[in-house]
């Protein structure tokens, strides 16, 4: 069975997001991989149990 996923939706401003999709293809990604990774090391980073 496969994990069950949750969809964020972000509303920005569309200078930031283009920048956004630049920078995400410099790393060979998507614009929703990039958020990905970037929403996960965040919550490592500062989720306290």
């Amino acid at each position: 069975m496969s994990e069950e996923k949750k969809r964020l939706t972000l509303l920005i401003d569309n200078d930031i997001f283009e920048k956004f999709k630049k920078l995400a293809q410099e790393q060979n990604r998507t614009a929703g991989n990039l958020g990905t990774k970037l929403v996960i090391d965040y919550v490592k980073e500062n989720y306290k149990d």
